[in-house]
């Protein structure tokens, strides 16, 4: 039977810590879950316990010189990818270490699951609910409205129909040739 295992084994294949996918990832938020993942592919994938790690490279992933996509990164935009490891960091998740050509990222083995559950997800509070991160409710501006002028046959269409249906009765009239031999004959 243990055969069996092994023949169904993928060689290719990235081992992660069984404490990161059963007690962290399902109990914190998904930035920093997908940096974890990147981390731990990045690392334990290439059998390295640590391994340098550009921004670029958690965004947009890496690529060869000829253009063929080895990986699509975490899949997070700048800010996202910023604030899930610094939360991570700050937690005691990962450890990072900077040097002149870049940081190197580590997962810390020795971590406490429930301490690091507990601070990234008050991190993540922290910065929902915090005021300076709220963006600023902004009160359009209608340049087109000046005042409180409107046209009336921008305002109400419905209501104006009316008018608008006297005054083309009073330029046809104007317009009739009846009319205008009556004017010519009032006037004299």
């Amino acid at each position: 039977m243990d055969e069996h295992k092994t023949q169904n084994f993928i060689p290719n294949s990235t081992q992660v810590p069984n404490v990161v996918l059963d007690l962290i990832l399902p109990r914190i938020p998904e930035a920093e879950s997908r940096c974890l993942l990147y981390i731990c592919r990045r690392t334990f994938g290439f059998h390295r316990e640590a391994d340098r790690i550009s921004f670029s490279q958690f965004i947009n992933g890496i690529k060869t010189r000829e253009g063929r996509i080895l990986d699509h990164g975490a899949g997070l935009a700048r800010a996202s990818v910023a604030k899930g490891l610094k939360n991570l960091m700050n937690a005691g998740a990962i450890m990072v270490r900077g040097t002149a050509k870049g940081n190197y990222y580590q997962i810390n083995l020795n971590m406490d699951v429930d301490k690091v559950v507990q601070l990234v997800n008050q991190f993540c509070s922290y910065t929902k609910s915090s005021s300076a991160t709220r963006p600023l409710s902004v009160q359009l501006l209608n340049t087109q409205n000046k005042g409180k002028k409107e046209k009336s046959s921008i305002g109400h269409p419905v209501d104006n129909l009316g008018e608008m249906t006297r005054e083309l009765a009073r330029k046809m009239s104007m317009n009739n040739p009846s009319n205008y031999s009556r004017k010519w004959e009032k006037s004299p």
